[in-house]
């Protein structure tokens, strides 16, 4: 996710394999008539909102800082409560991963695989962000690339926080946690993982083919004039 946020957010673009190279226009040309951009949008704004919301409390248990670097600098010890208090607000965003794929899913054609937990959470949070986004434009191009920019940038987070657990030794943080807290984090940070594998990274990838296959045309038109 970060190689696709740098192809978005640098003037020169970026690589996201080793002979992959998309320039920074592939996402801001005109004329790409992209499938559901305002549910993508929609779907893309629940989830930086749940990952900011995420990173608060990240903050209160860890402290600031990488907490995979060991850079966190935590406010007293991590016992049990705070452990648990972590898991549970990982529970919640899990829960929110599960309402995405419920209401939006078949629309979007993801989540193939990704077997989803009844829940209402994602359902409370979708109604609420109704009322937010009312009135404005959500089948802006600009607006959902500018979305999933600071959408990859805060995924991040979940992605310092699997470093921490996988680390040889297991990063500080997690190492003060009791071992049925960190197996419970650990399932929900792979739940995690899965999700944005089955869902979000798959509608934004065949978003990105549909868009190089347009801009390859269009360079392929100024070569021949």
């Amino acid at each position: 996710m970060n190689l696709l946020r740098t192809t978005m957010t640098s003037t020169t673009g970026g690589y996201i394999t080793r002979r992959l190279h998309v320039p920074q226009e592939v996402w801001s040309q005109g004329g790409a008539k992209l499938s559901n951009l305002a549910e993508k949008v929609r779907v893309v704004s629940i989830l930086c909102t749940a990952l900011e919301d995420l990173q608060t409390h990240s903050s209160e248990h860890f402290g600031a800082g990488n907490v995979s670097s060991g850079m966190a600098l935590g406010i007293g010890s991590i016992g049990k409560k705070e452990a648990d208090a972590w898991v549970s607000k990982l529970e919640d965003f899990t829960s929110l991963c599960d309402g995405v794929v419920a209401n939006f899913g078949k629309k979007l054609g993801v989540g193939e695989g990704f077997v989803v937990k009844k829940t209402t959470w994602g359902d409370k949070l979708g109604r609420r962000f109704d009322k937010y986004i009312n009135g404005k434009n959500l089948d802006s191009p600009a607006a959902y690339v500018q979305g999933l920019r600071r959408l990859f940038m805060n995924a991040q987070l979940l992605d310092e926080h699997t470093q921490a657990m996988y680390a040889t030794p297991v990063a500080p943080a997690y190492g003060a946690f009791p071992v049925e807290q960190r197996q419970a984090a650990d399932m929900k940070l792979k739940r995690c993982s899965e999700f944005f594998a089955t869902v979000v990274l798959t509608f934004v990838i065949r978003d990105l083919s549909q868009l190089l296959d347009k801009y390859v045309k269009k360079c392929e038109k100024w070569l021949a004039e």
